[in-house]
């Protein structure tokens, strides 16, 4: 029996966490059913919590604090939602504060410099359907990535691909070793410290600390 491309990305997931305790945020639509005593967070919540998931919290990441104590975790999980988030490091910080020192953070998300984006960008937008339909707020470069990670108290330990696709072609390509070549990318981060209580950002020509 074939396995299919989500149910990979959720095993490869159980396979990046190291022992001890889960925090699997936006599980709603898809809930890795290969976690052991998990703790779930999402926007919006189903009707009946998985089994294997021993306590679920409703939380809007775009404004709201992780509904927990700090350093309660050592590994979160964040499969395709810092692409849906509208300030990323604040989601980053909050992400932070309830993961133990040395703990793992596992993202999947999109990569900006995907061959095929790159390639409508240039040749063929408006003519063809955009890649990326606009329900992501923003793409990540890798660099741009391990920035932002760096910046928020995280070190990376493993960059990884997972599929190259073709337009118009029902066809899927495993590149696990091939960041550059995948549509979606694992990065696997490790919590090294806390964020800086304050960053500088350039207001009116000014930088501030806010």
């Amino acid at each position: 029996m074939a396995i299919s491309l989500k149910d990979k990305k959720l095993r490869l997931q159980k396979e990046y966490c190291k022992p001890g305790s889960v925090l699997d945020i936006g599980f709603s639509a898809n809930p890795n059913r290969y976690l052991t005593d998990a703790v779930g967070l999402d926007i919006s919540l189903p009707k009946s919590a998985p089994k294997n998931y021993t306590e679920v919290f409703q939380c809007n990441l775009n404004m709201e604090a992780i509904p927990t104590s700090n350093e309660r975790f050592d590994n979160v999980i964040a499969g395709d939602v810092i692409e849906h988030v509208e300030n990323p490091s604040f989601f980053l910080r909050e992400v932070n504060r309830v993961m133990k020192t040395g703990g793992r953070l596992i993202i999947s998300t999109p990569q900006a410099n995907y061959w095929w984006t790159t390639l409508h960008n240039w040749f063929f937008r408006g003519i063809i359907g955009d890649p990326d339909p606009g329900e992501h707020l923003s793409n990540w470069t890798f660099l741009d990535m391990i920035r932002l990670l760096k910046k928020n108290g995280f070190e990376m330990e493993l960059l990884e691909g997972f599929y190259m696709t073709f337009p118009w072609v029902p066809l899927r390509i495993r590149v696990r070793r091939f960041p550059a070549l995948s549509w979606q990318v694992f990065y696997i981060a490790k919590k090294v410290r806390t964020p800086e209580e304050a960053i500088l950002v350039c207001v009116d020509g000014e930088w501030k600390k806010v």
